[in-house]
């Protein structure tokens, strides 16, 4: 594009106007220099030129006048105009005469020379654009805007061999990425790209290669999001220059239905493999393609010795021919004839009862496959024989149970154990102990002995924990069979139960502690505020015992109102109605505020021997993105901690980025510190590191909490690191861009 456009020069002083020349001149190759306005007005009307750049003040007249000849004259040129005085008026007047820019001079050439070039570079972009559209507006039209996928013309930067500057997009990419034709004028396919997506070179070594090529991407739009895209550039000759026409086609659907369908995939994959239930998958001509484990223990074979084997050959001899006609009913008609009892011979030559069900499924191929459901009823069947011969009514109904039942005679053998307790204990024999099997004693419980004497009047029930379950245990007397002795034991799995009573206990255990010590919190400044507002009514007070007791009832309100904003701060986090508010967070800012802060707070409270150090290590390169106003909080009551545990020594507050992208505050003091069993008790609700501290110190335990919450809520933690008697180190951990699926994940409730 450069070494075939023409620039003129138009300036009153000779020696500027030569040494911009010299410049350009490495830039493009033919830039032609006047000082003299006659001059330049017959080169205009004999030569072609792409572009003017004229001074606003001219040798016999000033730049928009010579414009306003030019016009009178039918020329029509784009032209820049430089202004020594930065003259707004003219500036104006250049701009309605269709000033492609207006430049202030500056003396600065280093840096003045190479933004002109820039400024006209641009304009011959502008040029371009406009020669080729004009020309060809019906395909303009049909190609760019006709299309639903978004469209990009550019050129390939003849000097460094990579992408140049946008020379038109369609409506789409305006409409998809946010942009004005006017800011993709600015910008080249590197910008649109997310760091990262794709290597921008070996995309043109490919152009270059192979004439076009197709790849994926993901295009940042002018808000900040990720759309996934893929794109089919092609590499064509456009008057002179090579271009690229790019086709950029919005995949997002497309991505989430292939994410979805691996998901559902795995998923599905991984509830087969794990059911009990036999499941196997077979082709049109009943070849076994897929079995899984539960099919295979079924039948007694590995997969391997059943894969590709006829689903016949797996059935027993008098239901072949039957299987064999419903198997070809299916693939007709399409339609399951439901549950269908079968019999089969494992591997070992064992008969077994199964319900089998079969359904049709299509792959990706669009090939019909039999998905075969088996389920082994085997030990129902035989169950099932065993109830009609004796005791039918009740060994359903103990089978029915889901509680774990079983029935032990006087030696402790148990003699029945319902399908629960198998489940649960495992099988059971004749020979089978109670007492060892199910709480794993070597010796018959003291209460069973005792209760032997009187077997008809016993009736027992307690709770134990077994398997680190928790039980209630209720034994009765009956009579089974032959044993007149009996005992049936019920197991009823309490643990739920048990845990949520405890749960409430403590609940109601720490509620009612931390409502002493709020009332506390609460009644002391009261008390102050109504003392001292009495001492206030003596009229024969001196005015600095006014001051004093105006002082003291001034700090007893504010401990009272952030005692208060503490209880509604947990409130409105419980209740989802805190907001995070991520934005660009000026650290420098907010380290100016809390040292502040934290200097009238040591003053306060006469910590004169306290040394208070700031150190912020993150360099100004990082983009940290989060709620600022969260991370205040937090920060202001971990130094409020540090300042009120710390009497002699220092507190020192660090930032620092870390390679796994968490940008960490670390407040770290010379305290009393916290003992080791303390250090996870602190940061529950209701709850405190020691009660000598608090009456010592204050406070009502809510801080650090409301710190932790607060911490999850824009996706971070806190650490604590501690010793008694030589500090204590808070690290607050916070990513360095706020990432909502992590602040999910540590089930955290918001509302942004």
């Amino acid at each position: 594009m450069y070494n075939s456009s023409r620039i003129l020069l138009l300036n009153n002083k000779p020696e500027r106007a030569k040494e911009l020349q010299s410049f350009l001149l490495k830039e493009f190759c033919g830039v032609d220099c006047s000082c003299l306005t006659r001059e330049a007005l017959n080169w205009l009307r004999n030569d072609e030129y792409d572009l003017l750049v004229l001074a606003n003040y001219l040798n016999d007249m000033e730049g928009p006048e010579f414009i306003r000849e030019l016009r009178r004259e039918a020329i029509h040129i784009p032209f820049i105009m430089i202004s020594s005085n930065g003259d707004v008026k003219q500036a104006v007047e250049a701009m309605k005469l269709g000033a492609v820019d207006f430049i202030q001079w500056s003396d600065d050439k280093e840096a003045f020379f190479p933004y002109v070039a820039e400024v006209v570079k641009k304009a011959l972009h502008k040029r371009v654009f406009e020669d080729v559209f004009s020309e060809e507006e019906l395909i303009y039209k049909t190609l760019f805007e006709n299309l639903r996928d978004a469209v990009f013309l550019h050129l390939i930067d003849q000097k460094t061999g990579r992408p140049g500057f946008f020379i038109e997009v369609n409506s789409v990419a305006c409409r998809r990425l946010g942009y004005s034709r006017h800011e993709f004028s600015l910008m080249k396919p590197e910008d649109l790209d997310a760091p990262g997506a794709v290597d921008q070179k070996k995309i043109v070594d490919q152009l270059f290669k192979n004439g076009s090529v197709i790849f994926k991407s993901f295009h940042r739009t002018k808000d900040g999001r990720k759309i996934p895209v893929e794109i089919n550039s092609k590499l064509f000759d456009l008057r002179g220059q090579k271009a690229v026409l790019s086709i950029a086609r919005n995949i997002t659907d497309q991505q989430k239905i292939l994410n979805d369908l691996k998901n559902s995939e795995s998923r599905f994959r991984s509830i087969i493999e794990e059911s009990i239930i036999g499941t196997c998958i077979c082709n049109r001509d009943g070849v076994l393609e897929y079995a899984n484990d539960a099919f295979c223990k079924i039948l007694g074979y590995s997969f391997d010795e059943i894969k590709d084997k006829h689903l016949s050959g797996l059935v027993h001899e008098d239901f072949k021919n039957r299987l064999l006609v419903e198997y070809k009913a299916l693939f007709k008609t399409g339609k399951s004839k439901g549950q269908t009892e079968l019999n089969i011979i494992d591997k070992h030559g064992n008969k077994k009862f199964v319900i089998v069900n079969s359904v049709l499924i299509s792959d990706f191929d669009g090939q019909l496959k039999s998905v075969t459901f088996v389920e082994d009823i085997t030990e129902e069947r035989e169950a099932k024989q065993a109830l009609e011969m004796s005791e039918l009514k009740y060994r359903t109904m103990m089978e029915a149970l889901h509680d774990p039942v079983f029935i032990s005679d006087a030696n402790f053998n148990i003699i029945y154990a319902n399908k629960a307790f198998k489940k649960r204990f495992g099988d059971v024999d004749n020979n089978t102990k109670c007492y060892k099997r199910v709480f794993g004693e070597n010796a018959p419980c003291s209460w069973c002995i005792s209760s032997i004497r009187e077997m008809t009047k016993i009736r027992k029930r307690q709770e134990k924990t077994i398997n680190k379950r928790i039980y209630q245990i209720t034994t009765v007397p009956i009579q089974f069979k032959s044993s007149l002795h009996a005992k049936m034991t019920i197991l009823r799995d309490v643990t739920k139960v048990v845990k949520a009573r405890e749960k409430a206990e403590e609940s109601d255990r720490l509620k009612s502690a931390f409502l002493a010590n709020i009332s506390h919190e609460i009644r002391t400044p009261l008390n102050v505020v109504l003392g001292f507002s009495n001492l206030l009514k003596d009229e024969e007070l001196t005015r600095e015992e006014m001051l004093m007791y105006i002082d003291m009832i001034n700090e007893s309100s504010a401990h009272l109102l952030q005692v208060i904003d503490n209880i509604i701060e947990f409130s409105f986090i419980d209740s989802g109605l805190v907001h995070v508010n991520p934005h660009p967070v000026n650290v420098k800012h907010l380290l100016k505020f809390l040292n502040q802060e934290t200097r009238q707070l040591m003053e306060k409270h006469n910590k004169t021997r306290l040394k208070l150090i700031f150190e912020n290590y993150l360099t100004e390169d990082i983009e940290f993105i989060n709620d600022e106003v969260r991370i205040r909080q937090v920060l202001q009551n971990l130094l409020s901690n540090a300042v009120k545990f710390t009497e002699v020594g220092e507190i020192v507050l660090q930032v620092y980025y870390d390679k796994n992208k968490w940008v960490i505050f670390s407040v770290k003091d010379t305290g009393i510190g916290i003992p080791k069993n303390m250090q996870n008790v602190i940061f529950k609700r209701f709850r405190q590191g020691d009660e000598g501290y608090t009456r010592m110190f204050g406070g009502n335990g809510l801080g650090l909490p409301l710190c932790k919450n607060l911490a999850e809520m824009i996706g971070g933690y806190i650490k604590v690191k501690s010793k008694p008697g030589e500090g204590s180190e808070f690290k607050l951990f916070v990513p360095v861009k706020f990432d909502e699926s992590l602040a999910k994940a540590l089930a955290v409730e918001y509302v942004r």
